[in-house]
């Protein structure tokens, strides 16, 4: 049976990939930082493939992403990068083949990526 990658042990690989493909040290710190809201959020345990877009919508709206750990709002560039990280992280995950789709709420995707997801489920 294949090992079921959790969120908390596949930001790691990801981030490796991406010092690896030539990404800065410090951009790769500042997404394992934005990577860790989400792995508080769904805890250590959850699973990749246990992932719903629902689950995902509702880490989008919540205050793990919209506020600081101090309770003041975060600036909307901060909030739209917690998104493109884990949106990043899980479309790595599909190319490495722990998911076979992207579970993030289609008006979270970016407008070309909406499409391409309606076009595949026709």
């Amino acid at each position: 049976m294949a090992k079921a990658f959790t969120l908390a042990d596949t930001a790691p690989k990801f981030l490796e990939n991406l010092l690896a493909a030539g990404k800065q040290e410090r951009t790769v710190r500042i997404y394992g930082t934005q990577l860790g809201a989400a792995v508080r959020f769904f805890g250590e345990a959850k699973t990749l493939k246990a992932l719903r877009p629902a689950d995902v919508g509702r880490f989008l709206k919540s205050d793990a992403v919209l506020k600081k750990p101090s309770g003041k709002e975060r600036a909307q560039p901060t909030v739209d990068q917690i998104v493109r990280c884990l949106r990043m992280l899980l479309e790595w995950a599909v190319a490495q083949g722990h998911i076979e789709a992207v579970p993030f709420p289609k008006d979270a995707l970016p407008k070309r990526q909406r499409k391409a997801q309606t076009d595949a489920a026709q």
